[in-house]
């Protein structure tokens, strides 16, 4: 309370003392302008515009820093928004009734208004495209605080690693986004917690200007499909059975594909087990599950046929 009477006094004394000062230096125009007579009247009367444009911009600029250091304890860094948009507006303003102290039509004045605002939109024109973008994506839940999103955007370079590539050896492809949760949507930027745990704050206008895949609670999609992969060796598997075999090993997981994928050499398949996981399930789990009991299933089959194994896939043969 007390910090706020601080700055509220302190306001108050920049106000009277731009007051002052604008008043002394325009009347000191009005006395000056009787005495030199000589000097065209439409000089004295633009300085005194100056004068009230500048004593309007510096009152504006105290006024929209009182309300920043007034507000910012209750919402934070959203008093910048409100104390510099209430600057931008009194600004304008003051160079409105300087242009009308020098006798400029009202369409004059209001030109020179319009003027004035396209160059300070302009030159706000990142801050302002923010603030407008943290507008719409709070009015229209664009994302929300707890959401676990992916951020697609040029302007946010994703690199995915490259090698080993056994680390990208499972997904069909590769999203090149940053996915963390939603932490802070605020006017200008939208923060998030990655997965490891860093925060990452992206401005508003990149995060309504690109793509969002949202992993937390879609509207449409009820369940995610996830993929997994082993390779197992020809010389031990059956493929008129294989099929059969490994839903049978996946029995209570929701398998909704099993292709023969790809031959990763002469000597080996590649199996692609497609599972369907409810959203309120943690897939990394039941994807391990499934990856663990396929493994299980390569490591039976090698043990039950090891001499085919050794001749047909090794070449030691005894």
């Amino acid at each position: 309370m007390r910090r706020q009477t601080l700055n509220l006094v302190k306001v108050i004394t920049e106000l009277l003392t731009i007051g002052a000062l604008g008043a002394l230096l325009y009347v000191s125009v009005d006395l000056t302008a009787e005495k030199i007579a000589s000097v065209p009247s439409y000089v004295f009367v633009l300085i005194k515009a100056i004068i009230l444009i500048g004593g309007g911009i510096a009152g504006v600029k105290a006024l929209g820093d009182y309300l920043i250091r007034a507000l910012e304890p209750k919402i934070g860094d959203r008093a910048y928004a409100v104390g510099n948009t209430f600057k931008i507006l009194g600004y304008i303003v003051a160079i409105v009734v300087g242009f009308y102290k020098i006798g400029a039509t009202s369409q004059i004045a209001l030109l020179g208004g319009t003027i004035a605002g396209i160059v300070l939109g302009l030159a706000l024109q990142p801050v302002l495209s923010n603030l407008f973008a943290g507008l719409l994506i709070i009015a229209t839940n664009f994302v929300r605080v707890g959401d676990i999103v992916r951020v697609i955007n040029w302007q946010v370079p994703y690199q995915w690693a490259f090698s080993p590539s056994y680390k990208f050896f499972s997904p069909d492809y590769v999203v090149p986004a940053f996915k963390g949760k939603v932490v802070e949507v605020n006017l200008f930027y939208t923060v998030l917690v990655t997965d490891v745990g860093r925060e990452l704050k992206v401005p508003n206008s990149i995060m309504l200007g690109g793509a969002i895949i949202d992993e937390s609670s879609p509207q449409w999609s009820q369940s995610l499909t996830v993929n997994v992969r082993v390779e197992l060796p020809l010389s031990v598997v059956d493929l008129s059975s294989l099929e059969d075999v490994i839903k049978a090993r996946l029995e209570g997981l929701n398998v909704v594909g099993i292709y023969l994928n790809e031959q990763s050499d002469k000597d080996y398949v590649i199996i692609l087990v497609r599972l369907n996981i409810p959203r309120d399930q943690d897939w990394r789990k039941v994807k391990s599950e499934a990856l663990r009991r396929l493994l299980q299933l390569r490591n039976e089959l090698i043990s039950s046929n090891e001499a085919r194994y050794l001749c047909l896939t090794k070449g030691v043969c005894k």
